[in-house]
């Protein structure tokens, strides 16, 4: 592994180049969400952590964990606690007696609401609390790095001119829209006051829609879609046009790019740096993935034909999203329940076609990553510079290794 440089300085080595005692302790609150359970595991293979701390809600026997996690995520890393609770911050912050660290370098907030078209209060106690309960805990004991994980639904869903030029920057207007972006803007913007009162240390990655192995978001949704409507013989039309930007990035990447980001907000004092965006990032792959991207992906997967809604009907469907959602889930959800019968699955599983009106909105999600390309040294593992058949397909390969998929 080589030395990482910035445009702004040297980041010096990384972790894996230290000795035992010199590596990061690392406490990951929402350890066993999907992102968490991954950066784990990196952390773990790679031996980059001097130690490891999971925390969640969720006990690691139900949470749905394929047999790569069992090391990483075992009972002997693991801590079960509810980090929005002022309480038991004391015991979450207390590194175990095997670490060599009296305080954790690096906090993780992968933690937090994560469906969507949830109401305002379930995300404020489950985000925006969970977040300015561990920013103050950080601030306290002076951890050297915090970093929130968010979404880059928080932009305002910008122009055409701004998607043909690359994506929304760090610092361009922000204007959420779904429910859980609104209230991740409201957690940032809580850590850059604690910043400037209490010295905190954070840096925040805004994330396009995170794939992997084991997905059971965005594109989890779009490929239980196409087995229904390869399985009724039908067309699957999207709403909008082929060029809606669903800009996407694999769950592996965005762990490297996590402890790359770690490591240089600890290098970069509290008075440094000021203002939202200047510690913000955005991580996307370069593929600028497009509905155009997944039409012509899944046409190469399934059985089935795909296309776009005329305007007429997208036209409909804006002023009429629920009715419209409504009615897709309706006739879907009954053929999946049947694939899942046929194939003898008796577990529902985490998977399902259910369409979220939020995420049907006419808005792109489209990113400009340049910076953290730039300025954290990172760089997209090769051959995952954009979304393929290839990587789909490897997704669908883990869904058959759990038994969830028909």
């Amino acid at each position: 592994m080589t030395d990482i440089h910035t445009s702004e300085k040297t980041a010096g080595p990384l972790p894996s180049q230290l000795s035992h005692d010199e590596r990061p302790a690392v406490l990951i609150i929402g350890g066993l969400g999907y992102i968490g359970r991954f950066l784990a595991l990196y952390l773990h293979r790679n031996q980059l952590a001097c130690s490891i701390r999971l925390v969640d809600k969720v006990l690691p026997q139900l949470a749905r964990l394929a047999s790569e996690f069992s090391e990483a995520c075992s009972s002997s890393n693991f801590m079960q606690a509810d980090a929005s609770r002022e309480q038991s911050l004391a015991k979450i912050f207390t590194p175990p007696p095997s670490c060599p660290r009296k305080e954790y370098t690096y906090v993780f907030n992968c933690g937090g609401e994560t469906r969507y078209s949830q109401e305002d209060a379930v995300y404020k106690a489950r985000s925006v609390e969970l977040t300015v309960n561990l920013a103050r805990e950080c601030a306290r004991r002076k951890t050297p790095a915090l970093v929130e994980f968010s979404t880059g639904q928080i932009y305002k869903p910008p122009n055409s001119s701004t998607v043909k030029s690359g994506g929304c920057k760090e610092d361009s207007t922000t204007k959420p829209w779904t429910k859980l972006a609104k209230n991740k803007l409201i957690a940032e913007e809580e850590l850059e006051k604690l910043r400037k009162t209490e010295g905190l240390r954070y840096t925040i990655l805004r994330l396009g829609h995170v794939y992997g192995p084991y997905d059971v978001g965005f594109l989890a949704r779009g490929l239980c879609l196409a087995k229904v409507y390869e399985r009724k013989r039908e067309e699957m039309k999207w709403l909008w046009t082929k060029d809606l930007r669903v800009n996407t990035v694999h769950v592996e990447d965005v762990c490297t790019v996590a402890l790359l980001a770690a490591k240089w907000c600890a290098s970069i004092p509290p008075d440094q740096e000021p203002g939202l965006d200047k510690r913000t990032f955005n991580i996307v792959d370069q593929g600028d993935t497009s509905q155009g991207t997944l039409a012509t992906i899944f046409s190469q997967i399934f059985d089935l034909k795909t296309g776009f809604q005329g305007s007429l009907i997208s036209s409909f469907a804006r002023f009429n999203m629920e009715s419209v959602v409504d009615d897709v889930n309706e006739e879907i959800l009954g053929p999946w329940a049947e694939l899942l019968k046929d194939s003898g699955i008796t577990d529902s599983g985490p998977l399902s076609p259910f369409m979220e009106k939020e995420l049907l909105r006419d808005c792109d999600l489209c990113l400009d990553a340049k910076k953290a390309r730039r300025v954290l040294g990172w760089k997209v593992e090769d051959g995952r510079e954009r979304l393929s058949v290839e990587g789909v397909r490897k997704v669908l390969d883990s869904y058959r290794r759990m038994g969830w998929w028909p």
